[in-house]
């Protein structure tokens, strides 16, 4: 049985509300000023990744038609993570 989504972007998708996690929690324990100010940067590396997946992924959709059902979930998995991102950013600039 075929996944319905890529598991590239099933991994990403964890990792970056697991980065977006310890940032809140690190902001809310004001844990070291170092460590979250990384995991910012890394989020920050996160959003350009996201966008540039978000893109590849539209574009396979037409390249590879016999996974089309499987490159569009994971281009929807993308665009539900990429609104999480900016709210992210817009809650730690409001801090």
């Amino acid at each position: 049985m075929k996944s319905k989504y890529n598991n590239i972007a099933l991994i990403y998708f964890s990792a970056s509300w697991l980065i977006g996690i310890l940032i809140i929690a690190g902001m809310i324990f004001k844990i070291s000023d170092d460590l979250v100010v990384t995991l910012i940067f890394l989020s920050a590396m996160n959003l350009i990744i996201n966008l540039f997946s978000m893109i590849l992924l539209f574009a396979f959709i037409f390249i590879f038609p016999e996974n089309r059902g499987q490159f569009k979930n994971s281009l929807v998995l993308m665009m539900f993570n990429f609104p999480i991102i900016f709210f992210l950013y817009l809650a730690i600039s409001l801090t």
